[in-house]
């Protein structure tokens, strides 16, 4: 059984960050339509609550609503996906594409020495090699187009937020994981999300006296819809609930060395449905990225946990 976990916990992770690789495609379509990113992303969370809570009426899902202190998990949904998407959307704004790619690459990093100091997990040494690698392969890829500096220093202490905050939520799910279901941290987490967008969106029209076209381009641009419809039932739904249940089998740093998949997932995109080329870089890129998934999951005998929740 235990076997088993570990290798669906594996396979959740790597379908999870494919996915998400895949997410910034659909993300700049409807960005570049004109829709408001806080209005995006309160669109994707009441589309996947709503969907959540049908699936749980139906009983493909098992949502309990009772005898579970659901209020532990406002710090959890606070964190992502509230305050890590807008640390991430305004740190990538105020800098370059090559200093906010090479920052958040460095997620799994602060999981694994996070996850040492929280549930006194150890590592090999060929685990943290991994870990480490696939950071590098990361960076090798952002960087391959070329690096450039913006100074902001506002614009990094946002994206070290988000690097925290995606940090604390890892954590976050693996104290959790054995009080809630996958289903029920993705349910409660969006519902966060829900209210913390909505309120966003609805401050956003207010101020700028735009309130109906916030809300309602999606209903007047087919593509916008279906690219939102993809990203709430594909993203917000399924490769989080995958994500979760990755940390809970096999922990959040083991979780987390599968990142660099996203990394990955964008390239393929790019050349197969964008005809776009691999350059030498983003090639040894890749290949640090894939060994570094390897060794970070493959040499985990001696990795050891003390949950202290």
């Amino acid at each position: 059984m235990a076997n088993k976990r570990n290798v669906t916990g594996m396979a959740a992770a790597l379908c999870a960050n494919a996915v998400f690789g895949l997410t910034f495609v659909f993300t700049k379509q409807i960005l570049n339509a004109g829709m408001s990113p806080y209005a995006l992303l309160s669109w994707r969370m009441i589309i996947a609550t709503v969907v959540l809570a049908g699936l749980a009426a139906s009983g493909v899902f098992s949502i309990r609503l009772k005898g579970k202190k659901w209020l532990r998990l406002l710090p959890l949904g606070l964190a992502e996906p509230c305050l890590y998407f807008v640390c991430e959307s305004f740190g990538i704004a105020y800098t370059t594409a090559s200093e906010s790619g090479t920052i958040i690459a460095f997620i799994p990093i602060t999981v694994l020495l996070f996850s040492r100091l929280v549930f006194k997990e150890r590592h090999t040494p060929a685990q943290t090699f991994g870990v480490v690698l696939s950071v590098v392969g990361i960076i090798c890829v952002v960087l391959s187009g070329g690096f450039s500096a913006s100074f902001s220093l506002s614009g990094y202490a946002l994206l070290f937020g988000a690097v925290f905050t995606a940090t604390f939520f890892n954590i976050g799910v693996r104290r959790l994981h054995n009080e809630f279901t996958s289903a029920e941290i993705t349910f409660g987490t969006n519902i966060v999300g829900l209210v913390f967008f909505t309120l966003m969106t609805c401050g956003e029209g207010l101020i700028h006296g735009n309130m109906a076209a916030l809300w309602l381009l999606p209903l007047h641009h087919t593509q916008v819809l279906i690219n939102i419809l993809l990203l709430a039932l594909g993203s917000s739904i399924g490769a989080y609930m995958l994500l979760v249940y990755a940390i809970g089998a096999i922990g959040p740093t083991r979780g987390s060395s599968f990142a660099g998949i996203a990394t990955l997932s964008s390239i393929l995109f790019g050349l197969v449905m964008l005809g776009e080329r691999m350059q030498n870089w983003q090639l040894a890129g890749a290949a640090m990225i894939i060994v570094g998934v390897w060794c970070a999951n493959y040499f985990n005998s001696q990795c050891t946990m003390h949950n202290s929740q």
